[in-house]
């Protein structure tokens, strides 16, 4: 068992030293207007960036781009950000630091906004933890924020600004759009795209909708099955250190399936998921006075976060860690002469590295305590063990 965590660590070492974000072409702009074609460290930013990295080739040096030095920047078929000096409201939407003002609060801040239309009219985003703005412009004209605000009214109920309906209804009006199309946009990122598209398409009627944002990201769910070998440990442990003994070693199989779901940012980096499983244990013992059998059977669910790095569009590597709930079926440790003991483990955690190809993947996973008799006070077992697991995604 040592012998196979030694290489499971050290191939986890030796692959987030190799794995990375990759440089990818795109361009900036700089104070001076000069656009700049270069190759910049796209990290598929969640919250908006400050300064990125970029390199004028693949063989230059490693440059920083800030705000006070790049007016705009994009990756081709990425995100877009454009610098823009803008009055924003930074209120808490959480329910203890609501403000008890109903008008925006705004301070003048320089920011990089990432471009989500671009047309007659503009939408903006901006994004810090868990804060959430939009702003607009048409036809270029000053940049302004499109106003939500959640605030305590003089009774501390929760009220709503929603100004930025009255904005979208004075400024977006277009052909057909109607009061009750406002009404029935809320402060989203995709009903906002679709309002600004439409206005956009009403402008201009040869408009085609795009994002100038366009991420490389999808909303998935990867259903597979999951099969592998155990290499399994467990101990006994009680105050009769005659009935005290240790099996090791002990190989098994295991079976299931496994539902992931890729989160929408950072590159389709991270994504959760659930993994139940079958696995057994079995073994014996001869003690100094008697036998002892284990039996153990259960189910194995994994609800655990997961983290890719990608070698290129069809391969990458994976680390996960998870929350395991096991459901024992039937199990016991089994003395010949003395009382049986029922197995019902506690709650754990597990780790694991793995390779994928394409809907192939294969992984080493490593739980290092369990503790099967939660039942027990003055008794304990544990079990440890390192499974190696194929699998495949049918989708």
């Amino acid at each position: 068992m040592k012998k196979y965590l030694s290489v499971f660590l050290l191939t986890f070492l030796s692959f987030n030293t190799f794995a990375q974000i990759t440089f990818e072409p795109g361009y900036i702009i700089d104070n001076s207007g000069e656009k700049i074609n270069c190759l910049i460290k796209n990290n598929d930013w969640k919250n908006n960036p400050t300064k990125f990295e970029y390199k004028t080739d693949s063989n230059a040096e490693v440059q920083e781009g800030a705000i006070y030095n790049i007016a705009e920047f994009s990756i081709d078929n990425g995100k877009k950000y454009v610098r823009k000096e803008i009055k924003i409201d930074r209120s808490k939407s959480i329910l203890k630091r609501l403000s008890k003002i109903k008008e925006a609060e705004f301070t003048l801040e320089t920011l990089f906004l990432e471009q989500l239309i671009e047309g007659d009219a503009n939408l903006f985003y901006y994004e810090d933890s868990n804060l959430v703005r939009f702003f607009y412009n048409i036809n270029n004209a000053p940049t302004t924020q499109l106003v939500y605000k959640k605030y305590l009214t003089e009774n501390n109920r929760i009220g709503e600004n929603t100004e930025y309906k009255k904005q979208l209804w004075d400024d977006l009006k277009c052909g057909n759009s109607s009061l009750n199309d406002v009404k029935s946009t809320d402060y989203k990122k995709s009903e906002l795209l679709s309002f600004f598209t439409s206005y956009n398409q009403c402008k201009n009627p040869s408009y085609i909708s795009s994002t100038t944002s366009q991420r490389d990201n999808k909303d998935v769910f990867n259903l597979g099955i999951r099969a592998g070998l155990n290499s399994a440990s467990m101990d006994f442990k009680s105050p009769q250190s005659s009935t005290n003994f240790e099996l090791e070693n002990n190989s098994s199989i295991r079976f299931g399936v496994e539902l992931e779901a890729v989160l929408p940012f950072n590159k389709n980096k991270w994504s959760l998921f659930i993994q139940p499983m079958y696995q057994t244990f079995e073994g014996e013992k001869q003690l100094e006075f008697q036998k002892v059998s284990v039996d153990y059977k259960s189910i194995e669910t994994s609800i655990g976060i997961r983290h890719y790095f990608f070698l290129n569009s069809d391969s990458k590597i994976f680390l996960n860690s998870a929350f395991q709930i096991d459901t024992a079926l039937d199990s016991k440790i089994d003395f010949e002469s003395s009382s049986d003991f029922e197995i019902e483990p506690r709650t754990s955690f597990n780790f694991g590295l793995g390779f994928a190809h394409k809907n192939a993947s294969i992984k080493l996973n490593y739980n290092p305590r369990r503790a099967l008799l939660s039942n027990y006070s003055a008794i304990s077992s544990d079990y440890k063990v390192l499974s190696i697991v194929l699998g495949y995604n049918f989708f």
